[in-house]
């Protein structure tokens, strides 16, 4: 199931909404009657409780129906709409971008929070997509890259976070207007922070310069730049997420770097978005059982 919501639950559940633990689980009958009145299958609703890590058996049916709010219909959709000032069409081209669907939630307050956090975040991903073209990647690809992206975080919550400080490191190598002004330290930093990169987004990434197969280290050793470089990023399972092209002349100014920051940028934009529909969940569920 592809419900962009579906994120690690907080160990804390039990403490924000003071459900002791010796309340009564939601019956087995209570749990097929809500499933058969929203229209979803046994299946559906254990992979929604399983990315949640919602402990069923300390939930009465009540409390179960406020942490995951009302399902979409026809009235609170066009709330929706208005609250944000989108026609539906907009609503839709919003998603897209994100390479995101209405028809992926099933309920309103998961999309409430994906749609706010979209509009604030969608001119800072045309940014990133806008520069990471430059070397091939399509927009398609960027959006495949932040989805896959987003369900790593998904399987280990906070896994991103580290971006941040990598961007930082990230930006005092980019003070140096000139590569060949790089010593070996600052090398050797740049291939760790690449690494370090790659192993938090759990991908595989191949490079070929002048057609021959190079390592990250061997690439940024070269005392002259390769004629072309051609880059892949494959996810864990072997999926190509995205492939790129770096041309001589990036080697000669310093837009590798920047590129290699743009990746960075799009971590940290599904990083957001992961920790904004945690704290969107909750929050919503503990209103209400206020």
């Amino acid at each position: 199931m592809a419900i962009k919501a579906m994120l690690i639950g907080f160990l804390i559940i039990p403490f924000l909404f003071n459900v002791p633990s010796a309340q009564a689980a939601p019956l087995e009958n209570e749990i097929n009657q809500y499933l058969a009145d929203i229209g979803w299958t046994k299946q559906e609703f254990l992979d929604y409780v399983d990315y949640y890590e919602i402990p069923l058996d300390e939930y009465t049916m009540a409390d179960l129906k406020e942490l995951l709010g009302p399902p979409i219909n026809s009235k609170n959709y066009q709330d929706l709409l208005t609250k944000y000032g989108l026609t539906e069409k907009e609503l839709n081209d919003l998603m897209d971008h994100f390479g995101d669907s209405v028809n992926e939630y099933k309920f309103i307050n998961d999309l409430d929070s994906t749609v706010e956090f979209y509009i604030n975040a969608d001119k800072s991903m045309a940014e990133v997509e806008k520069a990471l073209s430059d070397t091939g990647i399509t927009e398609a690809e960027a959006e495949r890259f932040f989805n896959y992206l987003t369900e790593v975080e998904e399987k280990n919550k906070d896994q991103l976070d580290q971006m941040a400080t990598n961007d930082t490191l990230w930006e005092n190598l980019m003070t140096v207007e000139d590569p060949s002004q790089l010593s070996d330290e600052d090398l050797d930093e740049i291939v760790r922070l690449l690494e370090q990169t790659i192993a938090l987004y759990e991908v595989k990434v191949n490079f070929k310069a002048d057609g021959k197969a190079v390592t990250l280290k061997d690439l940024l050793k070269m005392e002259e730049p390769p004629g072309t470089l051609f880059g892949s990023v494959y996810s864990t399972s072997g999926e190509l997420l995205i492939d790129f092209n770096i041309p001589r002349e990036y080697f000669e100014s310093m837009e590798a770097i920047v590129d290699g920051e743009d990746m960075i940028h799009l971590g940290e934009i599904s990083d957001d978005y992961v920790d904004h529909m945690h704290e969107e969940k909750y929050e919503d569920a503990r209103k209400g059982l206020k």
